[in-house]
């Protein structure tokens, strides 16, 4: 049975992570991070049980790592040789390869099950004073496998995350997850963040709606880490990128040509598909009701 659950980073979705588990278990929260103020202050607020010192480290059931992938990986090298056997540690870093590949074999050889990670919940403010009861609820949680992963450790991580309000578990594999989350999530960010760069934007007042707040929305994120998940992920999101911007050349030209009925087509196009995903996307939560 778990009790005690030790936290490393407490930005968004670390301090999301403390208060949820606070919320939803009778589990202990033992806490790391690089600013002693975020610390101390979520000690006061009372998601956190204590420091997670060198000796709770070795009383953890489960380690919770949300850090940046650089931070993840160090992390593990200085302090794997703290961690009990059995101990289930699961990353929530937002690509999965670097990650995985670094640690999963490296902790099955201390007897340590890994787990690669990914809460597919967020807003587009970062750190802990952002961060709120209730983020994860109904949200699905990534969990990656690999011929290193302990499938008991496995099912209990499941099991864990579902009793924190997690409304499904997807299961990958990492390769599987950074291809994807380059098109799901990486793209979008890119995205957002060149658009609202046209000079236009300063003249959007009054003139704008919904479209224009979702298509933005994310603009609004945190440079350090977005630059990493990119980087770490260069081949799949330029494979992404590349796509994209070869589907809006075609729309360029035909605009640029009058070409009425191939631009309909285009937008035809895009209407299908995004009817067709949205036919999807009720399937498969009609499967998980």
């Amino acid at each position: 049975m778990l009790k005690n659950i030790g936290l490393v980073g407490l930005g968004l979705i670390g301090g999301c992570l403390a208060k949820t588990v606070k919320e939803k278990t009778q589990y202990h929260v033992y806490a790391a991070d690089a600013n002693e103020e975020v610390l101390a202050a979520a000690m006061e607020e009372g998601c956190v049980a204590g420091p997670l010192t060198k000796e709770q480290i070795g009383a953890c059931d489960v380690i919770l790592l949300a850090l940046y992938p650089g931070g993840i990986i160090s992390y593990m090298e200085e302090n794997l040789s703290f961690i009990k056997k059995g101990t289930i540690v699961v990353d929530c870093a937002g690509v999965k390869t670097s990650v995985c590949k670094n640690l999963s074999e490296l902790c099955k050889l201390k007897g340590v099950h890994f787990i690669g990670g990914h809460p597919m919940a967020g807003i587009e403010k970062s750190g802990f004073s952002n961060s709120f009861y209730g983020l994860f609820e109904g949200a699905t949680m990534i969990l990656c496998r690999d011929e290193h992963t302990n499938e008991e450790a496995f099912q209990t991580a499941k099991e864990f995350f579902l009793s924190l309000g997690f409304g499904s578990i997807k299961e990958s594999d990492y390769e599987e997850h950074d291809a994807v989350i380059a098109y799901t999530s990486q793209m979008a960010h890119l995205v957002s963040s060149a658009y609202i760069k046209s000079p236009t934007c300063k003249k959007r007042y009054g003139f704008s709606a919904g479209s224009f707040k979702d298509l933005t929305r994310v603009a609004y994120l945190n440079e350090d880490m977005w630059t990493e998940l990119f980087l770490l992920n260069q081949e799949s999101l330029l494979s992404e990128l590349d796509i994209f911007i070869d589907e809006l050349h075609k729309y360029r030209k035909a605009l640029a040509e009058e070409d009425r009925e191939g631009l309909r087509s285009l937008l035809k196009e895009g209407r299908i598909c995004k009817d067709t995903d949205n036919k999807k996307e009720a399937e498969q939560k009609k499967r998980q009701a």
